[in-house]
């Protein structure tokens, strides 16, 4: 069975990537599922997040990415919505997505979107902690490799939707998974 395409999408909160999402399945005549870290947070009980936030996050995060190669295995098409971010509490994050999925079509788009944006995206959806958005602005995005970026400032969520369509990589492409997991097989 082929494996199923991956689109991972890594962004700070705000920055549309469940728009995008939204719009990536609703113009794609295949059937792409969406795998979000907001979801898989939401699966753990109140207790743990409130009483070791970080772990439990952690083990959210750890499932979703297994899952991720789970539903690609499976020949399902997959959009991730995920926020991985160059600190501590989520160190080794990027590393295992790389090291499940560096063999996967996947094609991994950086969402951007200016921190004024942001900010005002944040406090109008009301949903968000102020200042959730510039704190993982200032923290996403160090290790700069990916196969594309989108800016849902400067462009619509159509015309971002169109750019990621036109990218899908076949399997046998280096993705940019395919070179962060060389890369850091170089370090070992």
């Amino acid at each position: 069975m082929n494996k199923g395409q991956i689109i991972f999408l890594n962004g700070t909160s705000s920055s549309g990537k469940t728009s995008l999402t939204k719009k990536l399945q609703e113009r794609n005549t295949d059937l792409y599922f969406h795998l979000s870290l907001d979801v898989y947070e939401n699966m753990a009980p109140e207790k743990h997040l409130e009483s070791n936030y970080w772990s439990t996050l952690s083990e959210c995060a750890s499932a979703m990415h297994n899952s991720i190669k789970t539903f690609s295995d499976a020949g399902f098409n997959v959009i991730v919505d995920h926020v991985i971010l160059d600190i501590p509490e989520e160190k080794g994050w990027l590393e295992e997505c790389v090291t499940l999925l560096s063999d996967y079509p996947v094609v991994f788009v950086r969402v951007n979107c200016p921190i004024y944006e942001l900010e005002r995206r944040e406090r109008d959806r009301g949903d968000r902690d102020i200042g959730q958005a510039k704190w993982q602005f200032e923290r996403i995005h160090g290790h700069g490799t990916y196969d594309l970026e989108v800016n849902t400032f400067e462009n619509t969520i159509e015309e971002c939707a169109e750019l990621i369509m036109k990218n899908i990589l076949p399997i046998n492409n280096p993705s940019a998974f395919k070179r962060l997991y060389e890369r850091n097989k170089e370090k070992i």
